[in-house]
């Protein structure tokens, strides 16, 4: 959810806390792609694992990467998905996704739109309890765009409360809507429309007019709309079971002396809402990507406005991932090898990133289940990847 690290003296009480993690079967962890996986095929496979496998004893616990260049797909892991229980990342394990759920959030606002039961510009008070407008600040006068695009500056309820709070138990069963309360009363970060400014709340509130205007629940909207047409099977978010089995679990290191710990108790409470809790492997993550960017999701009229990218304000442009434009739940990226759309995301525990590059027809997905937002490795594997694709 892209933001920086809180260390409080009772952060690494609840550490101590939970220093006993629980033993899983390697029968937990089992996984398999339901088609035929040729990544050891690939003339560069040894490459795109050397790449993978070096970065990740620098300083990662554990990865997954998917790759499709000219040469086609190649799938590849490294390091633990579960250290205590001794558990190796396979190539078909999922991870939590965090942020990159977004994309997930806005593609449904989309297939509902192109179902005729909303639009764009309806405005967030058409949709939203009048309760949640008088306590929120600019939900009056927003639209479902402004939401999408971050533009509405309804304030984030990612607040120093919220995060007290979060590790103060490790799993606080919040609703939507308790999450939602850390937001009330505080400032707009801007006029609406004025500016770009990244908030979850405008992603929490998509969930909720989802659910509103779908008559589903978060759950049954994301598989009816996307992951069922786009044929993800190993995608999954649930409120009443957040963490599917079989999900690595996520470690961070807080004294960065490569003892890692794990987070679930962190992590748990970010679950519940529409802004970042999905799961999945790599291999479905790059084909929703794929499947969105050439229209085989939504209608080419509404990939058309996801796709209408503006640019970003200065002071939120991410030079190592080359995001310098934004769109409806969409970054957009400039690299050496060309434009790229997907997201990024990051949780205590995951950091994820995933780039489809439509003038070549290529994909690059990483997964990674520990460090920290400023994790050299991370952007060291993305870096020497994209030159291997690009045969460079």
């Amino acid at each position: 959810m892209n933001r920086t690290y809180l260390l409080p003296i009772l952060f690494i009480v609840l550490l101590w806390a939970c220093a006993n993690p629980d033993i899983y079967p390697e029968s937990y962890y089992s996984c398999s792609f339901n088609f035929n996986d040729s990544s050891q095929n690939h003339p560069r496979a040894a490459v795109y694992q050397e790449i993978l496998d070096r970065n990740r004893k620098a300083g990662i616990v554990g990865a997954a990467m998917m790759i499709k260049d000219s040469d086609g797909v190649w799938i590849g892991a490294s390091g633990k998905a579960d250290i205590a229980s001794g558990i190796d990342v396979a190539p078909c394990s999922p991870f939590l996704i965090a942020s990159i759920s977004k994309s997930f959030t806005a593609a449904t606002i989309m297939a509902l739109k192109d179902d005729g039961l909303l639009s764009l510009d309806d405005p967030v008070t058409e949709w939203v309890d009048s309760k949640i407008a008088e306590k929120l600040e600019n939900v009056k006068g927003s639209t479902l765009r402004h939401l999408l695009n971050h533009t509405s500056g309804i304030p984030d309820y990612y607040t120093l409360q919220f995060e007290l709070d979060r590790i103060n138990r490790e799993d606080n069963g919040w609703t939507q809507e308790e999450v939602l309360a850390y937001a009330f009363g505080k400032k707009a970060t801007n006029a609406i429309g004025e500016t770009y400014y990244y908030s979850n709340t405008n992603y929490l509130l998509l969930g909720m007019i989802i659910e509103k205007a779908s008559g589903l629940s978060l759950q049954e909207a994301y598989e009816q709309k996307i992951f069922i047409p786009a044929g993800l099977s190993s995608a999954y978010y649930s409120t009443t079971r957040p963490i599917p089995p079989g999900t690595v679990k996520g470690y961070v290191d807080i004294y960065g002396n490569g003892q890692y710990v794990e987070s679930e108790f962190l992590y748990r409470d970010e679950l519940n809402t529409a802004d970042g809790g999905i799961a999945i492997n790599a291999y479905d993550l790059g084909l929703f990507f794929e499947k969105l960017l050439k229209g085989d999701i939504i209608s080419e009229q509404s990939l058309a406005e996801m796709t209408a990218y503006e640019d970003l304000p200065s002071d939120w442009v991410d030079e190592d991932f080359g995001h310098f434009q934004n769109g409806l739940g969409l970054e957009h990226n400039r690299t050496p090898y060309g434009n790229s759309s997907g997201h990024t995301g990051g949780i205590d525990g995951f950091l994820t990133i995933a780039q489809y590059f439509p003038e070549h027809d290529a994909t690059f997905i990483l997964l990674v289940n520990s460090g920290s937002y400023e994790n050299q490795q991370r952007l060291n594997i993305y870096r020497e990847s994209l030159k291997a694709m690009f045969n460079e």
